[in-house]
């Protein structure tokens, strides 16, 4: 490749160097009004001593175009300041500055000329010095764009060189010679520096590369954490605040009223009637569109003023502050309650469920968020007992409840349960041929500081703490030893708990029990009632079965309180169903519970399942019940709970029962 093949391409701006070039521009652009500047100045302290001897034009024409040059530079630097400047003008403000190196270095050599032709011996030197001078600092100035310095060097020295061979002045030719080897070592160090210029730029993009990645990164992770925050506080199905944002608002409400003892809150805890039987009867999409349209038909219900949380499942909480609302709690919760009672239109059809929501105020009966949860929680277990789809407060009589049963689980842990609990038997009577067909096992609990507890007190309580499986098996143990001595024909009723279907250990702890003792399995019967089992069906239907298999029979209690879903009925392996007491307890005037009375025993009837009916008491009851062909009945008609003595002497062969 020739010489000059070369040096067009060094000439030549790369446009893939965009980021270099960048750099070179700004560098040319900030120091060109300062380089102009100083030419001026050079030129005029050239040409200040000849100002007599040569023409004006020819003496100051080239300094005040520099003049003007500079002005404009100057304007221009200081109106371009900071602005932003395109890749293209960049390219194109490198390629013209080469250019204009050239035009430069042409108007400095010809204005040297005619200087020249007026042979002044010391004009000619200083106007050498003038020319090498300011090559150099044009040089200098323009060292980040080596093209325009190579061309202007090229058309300065090269006629410089042959005019001082040409007119043989040692001195001149002295001069040129020093100033070409100084010109030839400064242009080293310039190429030298350039690298270096270059090498710095690219430093400097990777680490711009790295620093933006790194602010990529962050922003990133700030996003990431944004949306972290959003789904750590916010339940993903319903929109709604979730129990963390919920404890986190009511552990910061709490805390800023500490010290303001006339401010006060309310929460509020509220969950679905019926919500798992949709739940397990439609399937868990249903059960979540049920759940969006509940927390949208709340937050109409209660407005802005009002946090409303999803704390999981179907349980919702509140938070309420307002001044007004805090006035009205009872009617907020009655409005809730009206409004969930009203049907759901779903894509499955129309859905029928029930709310209960229980109260606690804040200093009032609780002073921590946990304790709010606990009693809101205590108010709305206390509605679901007492008086189910209704709202609660939480008041000093709960608080006193509260207290007795802990008490009570106090008692329960450290009593000798094998000695304190006992078993009573109520009969079940076939009214047809009017003898005992069965009687049922009740759990009794004497305690020396306690007294006689009632059972579904401490039924309750033993399930909250975790050892109801202990009392089953104790119970359970005593009432098969008593059965034993009861005549054959006669079954041994026995009610199962929630938590007894849901454990595999009691569940094979009263196979074992059963396996050990002398009473027939199959004389065995189970009561479940149907909130036990939609507990957890799955595992209550596995227990239910394995006891089936077993010889032991099984009975739907309470028939008619819970969800009496006939999917159940049918998928359960049941052989008896047992018709609640209170529709007993009118049927005797009540069409309507007459009515239900008999469609469960026809149900009964077509399911080939035995039909008991619970809490008969008078002589009116048990004649509708005759009417209606139910043919087996349990209650206080008849006889109340005995002790096993008394329960062996009332099923005698010779006993007589009441007509």
């Amino acid at each position: 490749m020739s010489f000059f093949v070369k040096l067009v391409l060094f000439l030549k701006i790369r446009e893939s160097q965009v980021e270099i070039n960048r750099e070179r521009h700004n560098s040319m652009t900030r120091q060109m009004p300062l380089m102009f500047g100083i030419l001026v100045v050079n030129m005029v302290a050239l040409v200040f001593p000849y100002s007599d001897q040569v023409p004006v034009v020819v003496l100051w024409g080239v300094p005040s175009m520099f003049f003007l040059v500079f002005i404009l530079c100057s304007h221009r630097q200081f109106h371009n300041y900071r602005q932003s400047v395109s890749d293209e003008k960049v390219l194109r403000d490198l390629n013209l500055t080469t250019g204009r190196s050239a035009v430069l270095g042409s108007i400095f050599i010809i204005w040297a000329f005619v200087l020249f032709s007026y042979d002044l011996p010391v004009m000619k030197i200083h106007i050498a010095f003038f020319l090498y001078i300011s090559l150099i600092c044009c040089a200098f100035f323009l060292m980040h764009v080596l093209q325009s310095v190579v061309v202007l060097t090229l058309i300065i020295i090269l006629p410089i060189a042959i005019y001082a061979v040409v007119q043989g002045d040692l001195t001149f030719t002295a001069l040129t010679i020093k100033s070409i080897l100084v010109l030839g070592g400064i242009m080293f160090l310039l190429f030298s520096q350039y690298e270096n210029f270059k090498n710095l730029v690219r430093q400097k993009v990777i680490l711009t590369q790295r620093k933006n990645s790194l602010i990529e990164q962050a922003q990133k992770l700030e996003q990431m954490n944004a949306r972290n925050e959003v789904l750590a506080n916010v339940d993903m199905l319903t929109s709604l605040p979730n129990r963390r944002s919920f404890f986190a608002k009511l552990d910061g409400l709490i805390e800023q009223y500490e010290n303001q003892k006339d401010k006060t809150l309310v929460v509020g805890l509220l969950d679905l009637d019926g919500f798992k039987r949709i739940n397990d009867v439609f399937g868990h999409p249903t059960g979540d569109d049920l759940l969006i349209k509940t927390s949208e038909r709340l937050k109409d219900v209660l407005g802005e003023n009002i946090m409303l949380s999803r704390l999981g499942g179907d349980e919702f909480g509140l938070i309420i502050t307002n001044e007004d609302d805090l006035k009205n709690i009872w009617d907020i919760g009655q409005r809730i309650c009206d409004a969930m009672r009203v049907g759901f239109h779903l894509r499955e059809g129309n859905v029928q469920v029930a709310a209960t929501v229980g109260f606690v105020e804040y200093p009032k009966m609780a002073s921590s968020a946990r304790l709010l949860f606990e009693r809101a929680d205590y108010a709305l277990c206390y509605s679901k007992q007492h008086s189910k789809g209704e709202p609660v407060i939480f008041s000093g009589e709960h608080e006193t409840q509260i207290r007795d049963i802990s008490n009570i689980e106090h008692h329960l842990a450290e009593a000798d349960l094998t000695e304190e609990l006992s078993v009573m038997f109520q009969p079940i009577v076939d009214i047809h041929s009017q003898k005992t067909v069965g009687l049922e096992a009740l759990a009794r609990w004497n305690n020396p500081a306690l007294g006689n507890v009632r059972p579904d007190v401490f039924i309750r309580s033993a399930e909250q703490m975790g050892i109801i499986g202990k009392l089953t098996s104790i119970l359970l143990n005593k009432a098969l030893k008593d059965a034993v001595k009861w005549p054959t024909e006669l079954y041994l009723s026995f009610n199962l708990s929630i938590f007894d279907l849901s454990s595999p250990e009691t569940v094979l702890s009263m196979i074992n029990i059963i396996e050990k003792s002398n009473f027939p399995s199959g004389r065995i019967v189970f009561e479940v009632t149907e909130t036990a089992i939609m507990h957890d069906f799955k595992r209550a239907n596995e227990s239910l079965n394995l006891l089936k298999l077993m010889g032991c029979r099984i009975a739907l209690d309470d028939f008619g309180t819970g969800y009496s879903s006939l999917s159940y009925v049918q998928r359960l392996p049941l052989d008896r169903l047992k018709i609640d007491r209170s529709f007993i307890n009118e049927i005797a005037t009540d069409m309507d519970a007459r009515n239900i009375v008999k469609t469960i025993i026809d149900l009964c009837n077509n399911l080939n399942l035995y039909c008991i009916v619970e809490g008969v008491e008078t002589k009116e009851q048990l004649d509708v019940i005759k009417e209606l062909g139910c043919r087996y009945v349990q209650g206080y008609y008849f006889s109340p709970p005995l002790l096993a003595d008394d329960a062996r002497e009332f099923v005698k062969p010779d006993a007589k029962l009441r007509a």
